[in-house]
């Protein structure tokens, strides 16, 4: 197998959505025979941008009970992607969770398409998002997500790594304000999945984000995410830095620096 290639149609602001990279760290850390992931932890040290990509995974730890990884994305010759996953063995269940009732959520068929309060980007045309209420910097924001029907992945994602594209979805927080700021670029993420995901590509899922907490330069992201009947799948936590104002562009060299554009 080739290295993986991120195309143009995952872009975000600035460089690849934050969620698909997430989402193929997540799916490089689910690789150990009889373990899925747990939790991931993943930090970037630069911007990614479209082209190839190469992931190195690396066994920290192999015992009967736990294993922990660590991968890194490279790009260039560059590291930009930093991570740490925690697997646990697969056939876990459930002794207890927390359940939501999903009746005051709607019916996303009837809801209408969510419209995010940033120009269009490339990413959101691969999902299919449904506002289930009006943000608001209190109470956050709560919608519907689904793989879009006309977009074609060009590769079998799994479970956990869906699971995480949609975590991403929504915008910031704090893009609730009546004056938000420009840009909100991820600096970190830390996922944790349920022990049975079930159907992610293929089925509507709720997620909430919220902002838990802000400085003038960096805020703390909380998002989570269900399936129709309530059940959780996914917990993210994220670190976000804040650009309140758009940077004047810089002058284009004649040939740019290789890895030197996007860093965070």
């Amino acid at each position: 197998m080739g290295a993986p290639v991120f195309t143009q149609r995952w872009l975000g602001m600035q460089g690849i959505f934050g969620g698909f990279v997430l989402g193929r760290v997540v799916e490089a850390a689910d690789s150990v025979d009889g373990f899925a992931p747990q939790a991931v932890t993943m930090h970037f040290v630069a911007g990614v941008r479209p082209g190839p990509v190469e992931l190195t995974t690396e066994t920290l730890h192999r015992g009967r009970s736990t294993t922990s990884l660590r991968i890194t994305l490279a790009q260039q010759g560059r590291a930009r992607v930093h991570a740490l996953a925690s697997l646990v063995p697969v056939g876990q269940e459930f002794s207890w969770r927390r359940r939501e009732d999903p009746a005051p959520w709607g019916d996303p068929e009837q809801l209408p398409a969510y419209a995010p309060r940033h120009r269009p980007l490339a990413y959101s045309a691969q999902l299919d998002v449904r506002a289930a209420g009006p943000p608001s910097l209190a109470d956050g924001t709560a919608a519907w997500v689904r793989i879009s029907p006309q977009t074609d992945l060009g590769e079998t994602l799994g479970p956990h790594a869906v699971a995480s594209i949609y975590l991403d979805a929504l915008p910031p927080g704090l893009f609730a304000l009546a004056e938000p700021p420009h840009f909100v670029p991820s600096v970190d993420f830390t996922i944790h999945f349920a022990p049975d995901l079930g159907d992610v590509a293929g089925q509507w899922h709720h997620v909430t984000n919220r902002t838990v907490w802000s400085t003038t330069d960096f805020c703390v992201d909380e998002s989570t995410l269900h399936d129709r009947s309530g059940n959780p799948v996914a917990r993210l936590s994220q670190g976000r830095a804040i650009q309140w104002r758009e940077p004047h562009p810089e002058p284009t060299p004649a040939e740019p620096t290789p890895g030197a554009a996007g860093d965070r």
